[in-house]
């Protein structure tokens, strides 16, 4: 499991994240030594969201403004990205986004303008 960081700039500037691929679990903390197989059941057993899909990165989102008194968002990839996302199942918990609509709606945190 690839468990770096990635800056909100490197992320805004990729093609390599999309809606297919992956999403943005906002306003949570992950421990250092986190059980993502449980978390990969939860996101696709559970909740439906993934289903069909593994997870296989997880990346901190870093370069918020209030640094780390800022909220903590994380990236998640998934591979087949051919597989759709459980739009429905998403709606379900409030906390995931679309990887587009994080980087737009939330680049107030990340980029002082």
């Amino acid at each position: 499991m690839d468990t770096t960081t990635i800056s909100f700039e490197d992320l805004m500037t990729s093609d390599k994240y999309n809606n297919d691929n992956s999403a943005v679990i906002v306003a949570t903390i992950f421990d250092d030594n986190e059980d993502w197989e449980a978390v990969n059941d939860f996101l696709a057993n559970q909740l439906g969201f993934s289903k069909d899909k593994n997870l296989i990165g997880v990346h901190r989102i870093t370069g918020n403004i209030l640094g780390d008194e800022g909220r903590t968002d994380y990236l998640l990839v998934f591979d087949n990205e051919d597989v759709p996302f459980n739009f429905m199942a998403r709606l379900r918990f409030s906390d995931i986004k679309w990887t587009d609509d994080f980087i737009d709606n939330y680049k107030r945190d990340f980029i002082e303008e």
